[in-house]
Parts: structure tokens; C-alpha cells; sequence
């Protein structure tokens, strides 16, 4: 008699299992291979510079502002010109916070330092505080009791 004998239906787990497994095995194998390679590779030499060296590069190094104005950033932040003093420090507002209230605070570097946040009222250089902040300009007087004498405006 003819028998038919049907198919059982295999599961696919284990030959995406098998599969997975001999992908992750070449994966190692590459990347160990890879490595080794790169042991045999030449060290790269830095260049060193004399202290000599590095003088004469100091003394022929363009002003970083002037370069950073060419490659399209923004002028330093303009100010009063005609009150004394205040050529003494250079000033360069970078961002304002500033709400209806008039209350906020304004990010400046001073005299190429890093830029920090000052509010209101703080001292932002030796006899110099931050006196007011409006939307896009911050103002600095000798004192808080003072009228301001310097102005700092965010270019547009």
C-alpha cells in the first residue's frame, strides 16, 4: 500500500541561531585580524617644537580676532568709545537673557577670557558691574548707582 507521508514543518529558529552565530565568528575574525595589522603599522611622529621655535611663531601669529572676523564671524561687540577707562578692558557680549521685567543675564568674555554669565548688579571686571540687560544689549557702569557708561550690543 502507498503511503503518503507529509512533511512536519520545520522550525526557523535554529538556522537564524546557526546563522547569527557564524556572523558573529567572522566579525571577530576580521576585527582580530584588523588589529593585529595595525600593530604592525609605523607609529606616526609628531613634530616637536623648540621653545625657540614656538617664539618666532608667536611673534609672526595674525590676531585671532582679525582672523575670526574674515572667516565671517561676527565684529566684537561695539562700545562707548568716549567715556574714559573703558578702552582699559575689551568687552565682548556673546548672548543675553533678558525678560520684560528687565531681569536676566548676559554672557560676556572680558579681555579674551572665557565668556561667563553675569546678572544684574555682579562685578564683570575690576570696577566694572554689569548694570542692566535689555533684549540683545547689556549695559556696564563703574558702579550699580552709576549711570552706564559702556553699552554692549549683540550684532544683528
Amino acid at each position: 500500500m502507498l503511503q503518503v507521508k507529509v512533511a512536519s514543518s520545520r522550525s526557523i529558529w535554529p538556522v537564524l541561531c546557526a546563522t547569527g552565530a557564524s556572523a558573529l565568528a567572522a566579525y571577530a575574525l576580521v576585527s582580530w585580524v584588523l588589529q593585529i595589522q595595525s600593530l604592525n603599522a609605523p607609529v606616526s611622529q609628531v613634530p616637536v617644537v623648540s621653545p625657540e621655535a614656538s617664539n618666532k611663531v608667536l611673534a609672526q601669529a595674525v590676531a585671532s580676532q582679525s582672523v575670526a572676523v574674515a572667516l565671517g564671524a561676527p565684529k566684537p561687540a561695539s562700545q562707548d568709545k568716549n567715556t574714559p577707562g573703558t578702552t582699559a578692558h575689551q568687552w565682548h557680549l556673546l548672548g543675553v537673557v533678558a525678560g520684560a521685567s528687565g531681569q536676566g543675564s548676559a554672557l560676556i568674555a572680558v579681555d579674551g577670557q572665557a565668556a561667563k554669565a553675569f546678572l544684574p548688579g555682579q562685578q564683570v571686571a575690576p570696577g566694572w558691574v554689569l548694570h542692566s540687560v535689555e533684549r540683545r544689549l547689556a549695559r556696564l557702569a563703574p558702579s550699580l548707582q552709576q549711570t552706564p557708561s559702556v553699552t554692549l550690543e549683540l550684532p544683528k
